[in-house]
């Protein structure tokens, strides 16, 4: 078993790297995704429960996240999305910080979304940036099952 163990953790290492390295290259395309104007017609803020992790049973802060639909047009369909979908819904320490990002969201309000062209239900709100976190845990993803592989082989 001990043998078997470093090719175990190679394998995994690199399938871990894999997915996280699709979700970056995935994240390129966005950028020739087709823009259309879209209507906010919901906005809130929603705070997060806490999960307790602590032994006194006092969990973490709370966080909240904002809530944002809106709508848009694609041709003759019209089509309804929500803040994040594709990226995940920003979210914040305090209820302060999320309210001064929602004034952004105010309904009725318009902006510039992109669409997935074969998913127009995928939307990006703003411009697509480089996920960097992601990027690092790919590039630290495939050295561990590098370096799996090197200590299965000797």
């Amino acid at each position: 078993m001990s043998a078997l163990l470093p090719w175990l953790v190679a394998l995994a290492a690199a399938l871990g790297a894999l997915f996280s390295g699709r979700a970056v290259w995935r994240r390129r395309d966005v950028r020739r995704w087709p823009r259309v104007e879209a209507v906010v017609v919901s906005a809130a803020v929603e705070e997060l429960e806490a999960h307790a992790t602590r032994r006194d049973r006092q969990g973490p802060e709370p966080r909240y996240r904002l809530r944002v639909r809106y709508r848009f047009r694609v041709g003759e369909r019209s089509y309804e999305a929500s803040l994040g979908r594709f990226d995940g819904a920003p979210d914040f320490a305090s209820r302060r910080q999320a309210e001064a990002a929602l004034a952004e969201y105010a309904e009725g309000r318009r902006l510039w979304v992109r669409y997935r062209p074969d998913d127009p239900h995928c939307t990006q709100v703003g411009e697509a940036v480089i996920p960097y976190r992601r990027l690092g845990l790919c590039l630290f993803l495939a050295a561990m099952a590098l370096v799996a592989l090197w200590l299965a082989v000797t």
